[in-house]
């Protein structure tokens, strides 16, 4: 056949299928039991209809993976902005930030989560405890105590927190004095301070009673806030003892109340209601040689802010503490959130990026630990300010504190957990330096601690910080997404 008339053919074919289709009813004609004869309409074939849902999904997609920056460049060309907008704009200027915090695919959920417990703990006066576990940086209180102070004046509470029974360095907030016998048992440290169990509590240390009478004297000091001062609620942590302990309480002259608690191996809860607006209370232990895991001085909701210092410790000790203890410790004072500072103690001795990385993985581990003991405790790690060392002469940052900082990021993003860098929140490299020829001088002569003033800043930034996410946080709300 000449290939003019196949043409032919398939022109005539195709003309035919054509005026079928457009003369087919669409339905299509029925038949028999229900059944169906269909032909494709010719206006469906030329013209698909298109999904508009499809366009919607494709066209938010790519305005998803646009960058912040590149969303910011198209806002700042806008006449008027949404809040949609100003929220993008708010996210640009905390990444940009050498102060922000970091999350794991850069999620805030965990910030969230943690912004919606201070609000209804303000809301319901319930109490939200957070415990700031560090190095000697946070010694004395310090870095604690602001955030302490300005928490409880956004969100409520009061009081100083979770004390020892027996203090060893002083604090500027408060000052204790103690009778009897006393002896402190550490999971940190020399191998000769630990006990011969490992249920240390909380503090990840306890202070024994060593004599049939024992008593502790806490006073806030006079420069600080009316809140640190204003105690409503006091609560004993005792471990296993084998007789009765009695425990009495004074505040203002007053005897306030006495419980005694019954041999038990398992850990106890003394509760005292107080008004002491002085910042005064006086605790008296009488009979067994117990184990005081803390004693916590609050208000009757809020929230409470720790302060548990750790000198030498380079966070890698949480393992050492029982599991059940912890969690039935952390129960009895409502503790929702952790903030670990460290990573300064890992650097003496620390040549290669390949050691760093491996404290990393052990502290992962130990975050690990945490999350097991409460899958819902909020974690925060804030990494090693700068630490300078004489190079040559001179002194500069360490040369391994870039790689434990990044180690350490690694560790809490891993785990789901949010990190503030305070290495490059105070200038990155060589900022120790800096902060030490400040005046009046931020950083202290050992090039490694902050003085008080330059505790005072550090905890400014990384509050200001903490505000910027909070300001974000409410605007989402707001919007709804």
């Amino acid at each position: 056949m000449k290939p003019s008339k196949v043409l032919l053919f398939l022109v005539v074919c195709l003309l035919t299928l054509g005026v079928i289709s457009l003369l087919f009813p669409e339905a299509g004609i029925g038949y028999g039991d229900g059944k169906k004869i269909s032909f494709p309409n010719l206006k469906s074939i030329i013209s698909p209809k298109i999904d508009s849902t499809i366009i919607i999904v494709e066209q938010k997609k790519i305005e998803d993976n646009k960058s912040l920056v590149e969303k910011k460049e198209a806002i700042l060309k806008k006449v008027h902005r949404s809040s949609a907008d100003t929220l993008v704009l708010m996210q640009v200027d905390a990444t940009e930030s050498p102060a922000r915090f970091y999350f794991a695919n850069d999620d805030r959920k965990v910030m969230d989560q943690f912004f919606e417990a201070l609000e209804n703990s303000r809301r319901d006066n319930t109490t939200f405890r957070i415990i700031h576990y560090g190095d000697s940086q946070i010694e004395m209180d310090r870095i604690s105590s602001h955030i302490r102070e300005q928490l409880q004046r956004t969100y409520g509470g009061s009081g100083m927190g979770l004390l020892p029974a027996l203090e060893v360095t002083p604090k500027y907030t408060v000052a204790e004095e103690n009778a009897g016998t006393w002896v402190r048992k550490l999971a940190f440290g020399t191998e000769d301070g630990r006990a011969k169990h490992n249920r240390y509590g909380p503090m990840a240390y306890f202070c024994q009673k060593q004599s049939e009478v024992a008593s502790v004297m806490i006073t806030a000091r006079d420069n600080t806030s009316h809140k640190n001062k204003n105690i409503k609620s006091c609560k004993v942590v005792v471990g296993s003892i084998a007789k009765p302990l009695e425990i009495s309480l004074s505040a203002n002259g007053k005897t306030i109340g006495t419980q005694t608690l019954q041999p038990s191996s398992a850990e106890q809860l003394a509760a005292f209601n107080v008004d002491s607006s002085n910042g005064k209370i006086d605790l008296k232990f009488s009979g067994a040689n117990a184990d005081i895991l803390g004693i916590a001085l609050d208000g009757s909701g809020g929230i409470c802010v720790d302060n548990v210092p750790m000198r030498g410790c380079s966070g890698t000790i949480f393992k050492r503490i029982n599991a059940e203890t912890l969690r039935k410790t952390y129960s009895m004072l409502g503790v929702k959130m952790l903030i670990l500072q460290f990573g300064g103690n890992a650097l003496p001795g620390m040549t290669s990026k390949s050691s760093a990385e491996a404290y990393g993985k052990k502290f992962a581990e130990e975050l690990r630990y945490l999350r097991s003991v409460d899958p819902n405790l909020i974690l925060f790690v804030i990494g090693p300010a700068d630490m300078s060392i004489k190079i040559n002469g001179t002194f500069q940052t360490h040369p391994q504190l870039e790689n434990v900082r990044d180690a350490l990021k690694a560790a809490t993003l891993q785990i789901g957990g949010v990190f503030w860098d305070m290495y490059e929140a105070m200038g990155g490299s060589g900022s120790m330096v800096t902060w030490v020829k400040t005046k009046p001088s931020l950083g202290s002569p050992d090039y490694i601690h902050y003085t008080q003033k330059g505790a005072v800043k550090i905890s400014e930034i990384f509050y200001s910080s903490l505000m910027k996410e909070y300001e974000m946080f409410k605007l989402r709300k707001s919007i709804g997404t």
